[in-house]
C-alpha cells in the first residue's frame, strides 16, 4: 500500500491561489464597505436582540444535521459504519476549510476525510459530495426562481435576468457532462488507456448513482435543509427588528446562496456580501439597515464557520475524528467493489 500523503493547511493557504483569492475578497470587501456609514452600522448592532440571533445560529448548525442524515442516505448501500452525526462532523469540518479556501478545495478535503476516517475512497467520496450539491443546488434555483416569480411577476429585475443568463447554460452543461460520464465514459477511456483512470472515473461514478426511489425523500430533506439556511436569515431580520416577508426571505437566502458557487474566492466572500446588498435593495431594504443585516449573516454562516472549525480541529481527539495523515484502517468489506482500495485511489 503506497504512503499517503497528509493533507496540509498550510502548504494550502500558501499557494498563489489562494492569496489571489483573498486580495479578490479583500477588494470586494472594501467595496462592499465603501458606502456603509460605521456610525450607523454601530447603533444598529448594539440595539440587536440576542434571543434571536442565537436562534438563527441553531438554525444554521441544525441544518449539519439534516446534511449527516441525507448524505447517510446516499451512502448506505455502502453498508457505511458511521452514522448521520458523523458525517455531520465530516460535513462541518470541510466546509468550514471551503470558508478559508477556494475553488471548492473544501470538497476535496471532504474526501480526504471520508477516506482517513471510514476507509472510503476519495473518489467515490467525491462523486457523493457532488451528488448532494447538485440537490442543493436543484432545490435553491427552484425556490429563487419561484420566489422572484412571486415577488416581482412579469417585472423581475434586468439583473436577475442577466443572472439567469449565465447559470442556467453552465446548469445545463454541467447535467451534460454527467450524462457522457455515465453513459459515454467507456469511450473515454478507451482514447486514454489508463487503469488507474478508469478506477478513479468507476468509483467517482459509483458515488453519484443513486436509486431513484430515494430522490422524493432526498427532495424532501435537502428542502429542509435550505429552509433551515432561511430560517437563519429570517432571524438575523427579527434581531434587528426587521420584519420581513418569508417570500423574501426566501428570495434573498437562496439568491445568495447561488452566489457562494463562485469558485474566485473562499465560499465567494466579497460577492456575496456585494450581491446581498443588490438583493436587499430589490425587497426595498437599504442603508443603513442592509448593512448589519449582511454582516450578522455573514458572521452565523462564514466566519462562525472557520472560528468553531478551528475550534474542533483543536478539539479533533475528543470528537474522535481524524483530521490529516492517513491511518491504514481495515477497509469496509462492502465498499469494496463501490470504492476503490487505498492502493489505486491517489486523487
Amino acid at each position: 500500500m503506497e504512503t499517503q500523503k497528509e493533507f496540509s493547511l498550510r502548504k494550502e493557504l500558501l499557494r498563489k491561489r489562494t492569496i489571489l483569492s483573498f486580495v479578490l475578497s479583500l477588494i470586494l470587501l472594501t467595496l462592499f464597505l465603501s458606502y456603509a456609514t460605521i456610525g450607523d452600522i454601530t447603533r444598529l448592532l448594539r440595539e440587536v436582540k440576542v434571543l434571536f440571533l442565537i436562534l438563527a445560529f441553531v438554525s444554521h448548525y441544525l441544518s449539519y444535521i439534516l446534511r449527516g442524515y441525507r448524505w447517510r442516505r446516499m451512502i448506505e448501500r455502502t453498508e457505511f459504519t458511521g452514522g448521520a452525526f458523523d458525517l455531520a462532523k465530516i460535513i462541518f469540518i470541510f466546509q468550514s476549510v471551503g470558508c478559508v479556501l477556494p475553488a471548492k478545495l473544501g470538497d476535496v478535503y471532504g474526501a480526504h476525510l471520508m477516506k482517513i476516517n471510514f476507509s472510503l475512497s476519495r473518489s467515490f467520496s467525491l462523486g457523493s459530495i457532488f451528488l448532494w450539491r447538485i440537490f442543493d443546488f436543484g432545490v435553491v434555483m427552484a425556490f429563487a426562481i419561484g420566489s422572484a416569480l412571486m415577488l416581482f411577476g412579469s417585472k423581475v429585475p434586468s439583473e436577475l435576468i442577466s443572472a439567469m443568463k449565465v447559470i442556467v447554460p453552465c446548469v445545463l452543461g454541467l447535467l451534460i457532462l454527467i450524462g457522457i460520464l455515465f453513459h459515454s465514459h467507456r469511450w473515454f477511456l478507451t482514447r486514454f488507456a489508463s487503469g488507474r483512470l478508469e478506477r478513479l472515473i468507476n468509483s467517482f461514478r459509483e458515488g453519484l448513482r443513486l436509486d431513484g426511489r430515494q430522490v422524493p425523500s432526498l427532495m424532501m430533506i435537502t428542502t429542509f435543509i435550505w429552509l433551515l439556511e432561511a430560517g437563519r436569515f429570517f432571524f438575523v431580520c427579527r434581531s434587528m427588528g426587521v420584519n420581513i416577508p418569508w417570500v423574501q426571505v426566501i428570495f434573498v437566502t437562496c439568491s445568495t446562496l447561488l452566489l457562494t458557487a463562485i469558485p474566485l474566492t473562499p465560499a465567494g466572500l466579497g460577492a456575496v456580501e456585494l450581491g446581498m446588498l443588490k438583493l436587499l435593495a430589490f425587497v426595498g431594504i437599504g442603508n443603513p439597515v442592509a448593512y448589519p443585516l449582511i454582516i450578522l449573516d455573514r458572521f452565523i454562516a462564514h466566519w462562525s464557520q472557520i472560528l468553531l472549525g478551528i475550534v474542533f480541529v483543536s478539539c479533533s481527539r475528543a470528537m474522535n475524528v481524524k483530521m490529516w495523515q492517513f491511518e491504514e484502517d481495515k477497509v469496509l468489506p462492502a465498499t469494496q467493489k463501490l470504492a476503490v482500495s487505498s492502493k489505486d485511489d491517489t486523487l
